[in-house]
């Protein structure tokens, strides 16, 4: 997995010491997460065991984790700019007011996704299964600061990329073959091109 975290735009060894978790936490003493509430933040979770039933776009699952998404970013002030529910991960392009609030966003909405998935209750884990070592995610969340301009917006083509891949659209071959995508949001057309 650690070829997938070098090959997120805009990711490279300067960009490093502007990420945590994922893959780059393993065997490595805690340490703080960079949160820059001047910038966006791109923020990956991910769920190997998120397949069939238990997949985050099952159609039992898709509504409640978007409205989820969306409620706990309200009520922890969090700017919602891109978000991509690509079945077995998250990908979300925010922008957070402090560094409590990043922390308590990530860690209500890890919680409360695995719980809508898996049926469990605070104080009631569900057992785990032999093949599972640990929770519902596969480890902490990857968050890795944006900055706005060409970087902002080469993660928000990635995740707009993420979305068609999901969808099973082989976007790369269309855009290829010269058609041209228009995303189209709440506040209309965006002039971007993925």
């Amino acid at each position: 997995m650690a070829s997938h975290q070098l090959a997120l735009p805009g990711f490279n060894k300067k960009t490093a010491s502007a990420s945590h978790g994922g893959d780059l936490a393993q065997s490595k003493r805690k340490t703080r997460r960079p949160i820059d509430p001047k910038q966006a933040l791109h923020i990956v979770l991910r769920a190997s065991i998120a397949r069939g039933a238990r997949s985050l776009l099952h159609p039992n699952h898709c509504n409640h984790v978007d409205t989820f998404v969306h409620k706990t970013a309200r009520k922890w002030g969090v700017r919602l700019y891109r978000y991509a529910n690509v079945g077995n991960h998250l990908h979300l392009l925010v922008k957070v007011p402090s560094r409590t609030a990043a922390q308590r966003f990530l860690k209500e909405l890890a919680g409360g996704i695995a719980q809508l998935v898996t049926g469990a209750q605070k104080g009631r884990a569900l057992p785990r299964k032999a093949d599972q070592e640990r929770g519902f995610w596969d480890g902490l969340a990857f968050t890795r600061i944006v900055q706005f301009g060409r970087d902002y917006a080469g993660v928000a083509r990635y995740l707009v990329g993420n979305l068609f891949e999901a969808a099973g659209i082989p976007l790369k071959r269309l855009q290829a073959q010269g058609y041209r995508i228009q995303i189209v949001g709440r506040a209309g057309p965006s002039a971007q091109n993925p």
